[in-house]
């Protein structure tokens, strides 16, 4: 006899979880609904039941990739920090998260180079990255307002851009050339942007 029918929505979550691992395995160009079908196990029909067509099981992976790559900035445990540290605090965690999550960036790129010829999956991308950028603008703003001798003529929205401009190009960096990608000397370099200084030979933060 067949065991408990799996709940709906529970079966498309296992759905993507498999459509992630058969793309970053294969890359998009190999994930199709068949590919997904056998890695999680069930029929293709299923797969077609859930997501229409192998662009509806792309677009919804890239959904759920946006949801769990591009997130806010983690502010956690930093109400103590000034907020020049805050903010320099907030980008050195998004840079250390990236060599851990190395095959979730090098799938959005391969998005992002998809989204070349489709419009709607580029939107879904600068929307993402948008919306990250305008997280920053709260602690680039704190960071001007406390010391504004150190960022004259700088704009909340542009210090966000440079931040987030400078953990998208980490990001590149690690997918790249990951064996090059030398998380201390990313940091140093960027205290001495944001602090305009040569930091002190100090741990940086945890």
């Amino acid at each position: 006899m067949p065991g408990p029918r799996i709940p709906e929505d529970e079966r498309r979550e296992e759905l993507l979880a498999a459509a992630y691992r058969v793309a970053t395995r294969d890359r998009l160009g190999g994930l199709t609904t068949r590919a997904v079908a056998k890695e999680a196990g069930v029929s293709n029909g299923l797969v077609f039941f859930h997501f229409a067509s192998r662009e509806g099981l792309v677009l919804a992976l890239l959904d759920r990739l946006l949801e769990t790559t591009v997130l806010a900035p983690n502010r956690a445990g930093t109400d103590h920090l000034s907020p020049v540290l805050r903010l320099l605090h907030t980008i050195e965690r998004d840079i250390e998260g990236l060599p851990p999550n190395r095959h979730r960036v090098a799938l959005l790129i391969d998005f992002w180079v998809m989204g070349t010829q489709h419009t709607d999956v580029q939107a879904k991308i600068r929307k993402a990255l948008s919306d990250y950028r305008e997280a920053y603008v709260p602690l680039t703003a704190a960071a001007i307002r406390s010391e504004p001798e150190r960022y004259p003529g700088v704009t909340p929205e542009s210090l966000a851009a440079v931040a987030t401009g400078y953990i998208e190009g980490c990001a590149l960096q690690v997918v790249m050339d990951p064996e090059r990608f030398d998380v201390p000397a990313y940091l140093a370099t960027l205290r001495a942007l944001v602090l305009h200084e040569t930091p002190p030979a100090e741990p940086h933060f945890a």
